[in-house]
């Protein structure tokens, strides 16, 4: 500010806003999530059942017709562009091999995994981040309840618990879809595509598919509580939010799988 008129000007003074950087959110989140466990475990009867229940049935039961009919359609693509190319080589019936393995060890999984991203990171970002606009969340701290055992845990329990169902649900659908396009284009019938699946697929293939599952169930519902949380005042940071929450969840996804895959590989399992 300018001094006394005439007099020597005051040097203008401007205090600058600190800004509290975030280290590590995923890192710091994770382990919010593990404590709130913890402490539900110690207090088993604050455990919300009935918000565990309803996300089982959201993210689990109502992705199934999707999951199956998407699958059920690859298994056959896999199966016909697999035969086509074999058939220069008087190998098609390989077709059968190559969709087994393929389907119990990466696409099963995989396509599981990023339809539930789509479906389940976008639903929580969107539930939670319009309770953050409305300052919901502020009022639970308020009343003493804590949001990440009551919103969040809910959430990634129920998710871990029905991702493995939902790859075991798509590899079938995706085996199913094979079938059905090595009886049309092969006129290969159910008993010998059953004894020739039998024979190419090992039961490693099909853990190993499962073994992903619950990994990518807990980056899918970390992201997707995260960036609900992260969520401003206004509707269009909720939109923002729930794009940033689908993509980094199909990234991780992706990244993850890679990780495994190669990991997997290279023990030999």
């Amino acid at each position: 500010m300018a001094g006394e008129p005439g007099g020597p000007a005051r040097p203008r003074v401007v205090a600058a806003a600190v800004v509290p950087r975030r280290h590590g959110p995923v890192i710091k989140f994770l382990g919010e999530v593990a404590a709130a466990i913890g402490r539900i475990l110690v207090r088993p009867w604050n455990f919300r059942g009935t918000s565990f229940v309803f996300q089982i049935q959201q993210t689990g039961l109502n992705a199934v017709p999707i999951i199956v009919l998407v699958c059920f359609l690859l298994g056959g693509v896999v199966m016909q562009q697999g035969a086509q190319q074999l058939r220069n080589f008087g190998a098609e019936t390989l077709a059968v091999d190559l969709l087994g393995i393929l389907t119990l060890r990466e696409v099963g999984v995989l396509l599981t995994a990023v339809m539930v991203a789509g479906r389940s990171s976008s639903a929580f970002t969107a539930q939670i981040g319009t309770m953050k606009m409305r300052e919901e969340i502020d009022a639970m701290r308020t009343l003493g309840i804590d949001p990440i055992e009551t919103l969040v845990v809910p959430r990634i329990l129920a998710l871990m618990i029905v991702l493995p169902l939902l790859v075991f649900i798509a590899d079938m659908a995706a085996l199913a879809g094979g079938a059905a396009m090595a009886k049309l284009y092969l006129n290969l019938d159910l008993p010998i595509y059953l004894q020739r699946l039998n024979g190419a697929v090992a039961s490693r293939h099909f853990f190993v598919g499962l073994i992903k599952a619950p990994f990518a169930a807990l980056i899918i519902g970390l992201v997707g509580c995260i960036e609900g949380l992260s969520v401003t005042g206004s509707a269009e940071s909720v939109g923002t939010q729930v794009t940033t929450a689908v993509v980094k969840a199909i990234f991780l996804v992706l990244l993850l799988d890679g990780i495994f895959a190669i990991f997997l590989s290279a023990s030999g399992f």
